[in-house]
């Protein structure tokens, strides 16, 4: 079953009924001079956090009781009423530290909140007896669980003299990083103020994306990773600790909706009002959050009180989790300068409006560095706070809190619930969790990552719910869904459980079932163990666009909930800054395959065509290709194709050469190597084309 923190799936977003859209944490715009892959970005993140809404609002019908489609959660893409906002806080110092270990100073507190070394093993259930395990969350920052993670840069003599704080989710980044690798390259340079990062230090090093054939995002690389920051690796440029999600932010407040009977019967009650003392038991009654953290139990907390009230609430737009500017009223700086000067706000704002012009409350930072420069006779070393000289990053953190904006609108509290727990085996279904590219799973899996505590986890961890994509006419994709309470056996057919999608367009075929696969599933705390169903997946020509649920059946049972949005299916689409770009069409000598262009423009060269995009004929005035261009003598800025070594025309349509064998490729005609200038880098847009296959 999944750890205490249930993670809910995510359900296929639906068409907006209401006319809005999400916003991006901040409303940052990061293609602000790039207004098509700006436009691109802004609804692909809309879509996910729809997705992830919705996630939320299914809760779980798989394994657990007690645990019903939320009614007091309201998705504003379908239904966005007038709403009042209200903000909730809490300190952004690690709270489970003082709990577990209640005789450490203050000052060995600050020590372990930067460090992650740990005095000793804590329990793994916080809401029972359990086992000593090492402390947990794992990973480089993982103890850092309050949805804020920081990173400390110190001089040759040991003082501080930057921090980093950070509280964007990874979500964000890898969804940055599909739109454009080199966008995410040139933030981490100026962010962490560090131009010697490479696209390659960001990578994943062995594995692809399989249809751009770009690198993968690597969200703990060396330049994310740890607490301490140097010339030569470190930073912290979004959250790492693995319950520390944008998706865990909107299933917690989704989840913490479930009206609870307090005390649970017997005997039978009607009371489902929770005071903050309380708190933390509701954690364990509802089974969602972690126990103890200043954050999870005063969200889920607040929330189920609003609702009690008789409130149907949402994250207010838009959703995420922001840094509040610090109190500075104890700090001391040696020449009496206010310390709030050395206080920047790398991303994110002071203040923020709703999309009505409505000021939101608190402040909406995302990235702060707290930096003495380079001028001052002193470093933040020498600032005290209350006295004491800052020699840790989290005395900065002990002074400022997080928020999360909340909104809500009049209506009726709903029933209660009793405490979730297990389904009886009858009635227990497979759980499809996640859906990753074979390769990519893996990799990631096979990648441990070290932390203080010296308890490695896999790589995997740090994936998230963004959902994998794969092109229409996809023939054989080889993916492994990651799945909870499955009776499959290795090495048994006979027990393998039918996969299966929402759109009967889209198969797979199970291949292989592998057992005991342990990682801690975006969104916990702790790893948990599961399977992984190796599979592979044909998406026919006639499959509808959008994102898509997946089944998994096990032996012998009807077919029960799709795990939504999972699967993102798109028209193929050839990009014009990308070379050779997969499109998941295996061809062979006995097939007939035809492509035929449907939509989008693009360019090979700005300064041609006085500036306007064309289609995938290339160049209106015909500009014949130089040596060293894929296809030479044919037309610039036209669509091509290739199978192994073999290059051919398509620009509008064409049949595909005879006796060709391999995966069918696209790219621009354009220059690759750079041997004449620019290369694809100052190309614009995309095309779409349709594969048939016969």
């Amino acid at each position: 079953m999944q750890s205490v923190e249930k993670i809910a799936p995510d359900k296929k977003a639906a068409a907006t009924a209401s006319g809005f859209h999400f916003r991006t944490p901040a409303d940052i715009q990061d293609f602000a001079n790039q207004p098509a892959k700006q436009t691109m970005m802004n609804a692909l993140w809309s879509n996910h956090l729809n997705g992830f809404t919705q996630q939320g609002m299914l809760n779980n019908p798989w394994n657990t009781i007690n645990t019903p489609a939320p009614t007091n959660y309201y998705n504003p893409i379908d239904n966005n009423p007038t709403s009042s906002a209200a903000n909730i806080q809490w300190l952004a110092f690690p709270g489970r530290l003082e709990f577990n270990f209640p005789s450490a100073s203050p000052d060995q507190l600050y020590q372990m909140a930067d460090t992650g070394v740990m005095p000793g093993q804590i329990s793994n259930d916080p809401c029972g007896t359990g086992q000593n395990v090492p402390y947990f969350p794992y990973g480089p920052r993982g103890w850092q669980d309050e949805y804020c993670e920081w990173a400390v840069t110190r001089n040759d003599a040991g003082k501080i003299t930057r921090i980093d704080f950070t509280c964007e989710n990874p979500e964000y980044w890898n969804t940055l990083w599909s739109i454009d690798p080199n966008q995410v390259l040139a933030l981490y340079q100026s962010i962490l103020d560090k131009p010697q990062i490479t696209l390659k230090d960001l990578s994943v090093p062995g594995v692809v994306d399989p249809i751009t054939n770009l690198p993968v995002y690597n969200p703990l690389n060396k330049w994310n990773s740890g607490p301490v920051s140097s010339a030569t690796e470190g930073g912290a440029i979004h959250l790492t600790s693995t319950p520390n999600t944008i998706q865990t932010e909107i299933g917690l407040a989704t989840t913490s909706t479930v009206q609870r009977f307090n005390p649970p019967p017997p005997p039978a009650t009607t009371n489902t009002m929770w005071p903050s003392a309380q708190y933390n038991n509701l954690i364990c009654i509802g089974q969602f959050g972690q126990r103890y953290r200043n954050s999870d139990p005063n969200i889920g907390g607040t929330v189920n009180n609003f609702v009690t009230a008789g409130n149907v609430v949402t994250l207010a737009d838009p959703p995420g989790l922001y840094i509040q500017m610090p109190d500075f009223s104890n700090y001391v700086t040696p020449d009496g300068t206010d310390a709030s000067t050395f206080w920047t706000i790398k991303r994110g704002s002071k203040s923020l409006k709703d999309q009505s012009g409505n000021p939101l409350p608190g402040n909406f930072i995302l990235h702060a560095v707290f930096e003495v420069p380079a001028d001052f006779p002193y470093t933040v070393g020498d600032i005290k706070i209350s006295g004491k000289p800052i020699s840790w990053g989290s005395q900065v953190a002990y002074t400022f809190k997080m928020q999360i904006v909340a909104s809500a609108y009049t209506g009726t509290t709903p029933q209660g619930y009793e405490p979730v727990d297990n389904t009886p085996p009858d009635k227990t279904f497979a759980q499809p969790v996640q859906l990753f590219y074979q390769d990519y799973f893996d990799t990631l899996y096979s990648i441990k990552v070290a932390n203080p505590v010296n308890h490695p986890i896999p790589l995997l961890s740090n994936s998230t719910y963004i959902p994998a994509v794969i092109n229409i006419g996809t023939t054989a994709a080889k993916m492994v869904v990651v799945v909870d309470t499955c009776t499959a056996q290795p090495n048994q057919p006979a027990t393998y459980p039918a996969v299966t999608f929402d759109d009967p367009n889209i198969t797979a075929q199970v291949t292989a079932v592998k057992n005991n696969i342990s990682y801690a599933v975006p969104g916990n705390s702790q790893p948990s163990t599961y399977q992984a169903l190796y599979i592979t997946v044909a998406v026919g020509n006639k499959t509808a666009a959008g994102e898509h649920g997946v089944y998994v059946t096990n032996a012998g049972q009807s077919r029960s909930v799709a795990m939504p949005a999972l699967l993102t299916v798109t028209p193929v689409t050839c990009q014009a800054t990308i070379a050779w770009q997969n499109t998941g069409v295996i061809v062979n000598a006995n097939t007939k395959t035809t492509v035929n262009y449907t939509s989008g423009l693009w360019t090979a060269n700005p300064a041609d065509n006085g500036g306007q995009l064309y289609n995938a004929a290339g160049n209106p005035t015909f500009f014949p290709a130089p040596p060293g261009y894929p296809l030479a003598g044919q037309n610039i800025g036209a669509l091509l194709g290739r199978i192994g070594n073999t290059v051919f025309l398509i620009g509008l349509g064409t049949i595909v050469p005879a006796n060709l064998s391999g995966e069918l490729q696209l790219c621009i005609n354009d220059d690759l190597n750079k041997q004449y200038g620019a290369g694809l880098t100052d190309n614009i847009g995309a095309v779409s084309v349709t594969i048939e296959v016969s």
